[in-house]
């Protein structure tokens, strides 16, 4: 199969900036803060934080280096702020962001598709040109089948024998038993068809 046939390619890429004021902050707080970015724009980035630390530990300092500040249950928070230097780049590039998470206040690792080796390449010389230093730590072809053949056999054993009921017809060793596979080996094929399945539905039919 030629590199064109293999879809997308997604990349797990490590970022290094330290002019985000959201991270800078929770780098500064006593306690475990974990944050994530929703929405990455060239101008306002709205992140997504939890910590079960009091409100009254998180709350202050968080509206001093935010835009705005909302709330969300008893340990979440919404925080639109200035992007920073890494936030900008990525939602001016060709690159399509997937997820990304801080690892600490200097350290960021972004998840982008990007359409095949070539544009991963200059996405990285890019990324050097713009004093990221950019660290590539995995990259994985997105299949152009939703699932393989051996993950569409799985699905479809377990749904036929009332797997997904709500009574739940048969258990995982059970059809574990019938596929003569190991049940930890069926269990992690049924996960990840099953996280394609939701993630095609959510991207393509909500």
């Amino acid at each position: 199969m030629s590199q064109k046939d293999k879809g997308a390619l997604e990349a797990l890429i490590e970022v290094t900036r330290s002019d985000c004021a959201i991270t800078n902050f929770v780098s500064g707080v006593n306690g475990e803060v974990k944050i994530e970015r929703l929405r990455i724009g060239e101008s306002k980035t709205i992140h997504r934080l939890e910590s079960s630390l009091d409100p009254e530990l998180v709350l202050p300092g968080l509206q001093k280096c935010s835009n705005s500040v909302i709330r969300v249950g008893k340990t979440g928070y919404w925080a639109e702020s200035h992007s920073c230097t890494a936030c900008r780049f990525f939602a001016s590039s060709n690159a399509v962001v997937l997820s990304s998470k801080a690892i600490d206040d200097k350290r960021i690792l972004y998840r982008v598709l990007v359409q095949n080796p070539t544009r991963l390449k200059i996405l990285e010389k890019d990324l050097e040109e713009a004093s990221l230093n950019p660290n590539i730590l995995e990259t994985e072809f997105e299949s152009l089948e939703i699932l393989t053949e051996r993950e569409k056999e799985v699905v479809n054993m377990a749904f036929r024998h009332g797997y997904f009921d709500p009574d739940r017809g048969i258990s995982m060793t059970e059809i574990a038993k019938i596929m003569k596979v190991s049940t930890p080996s069926l269990s992690d094929v049924l996960r990840r068809a099953t996280k394609k399945i939701v993630k095609y539905y959510i991207e393509n039919k909500f």
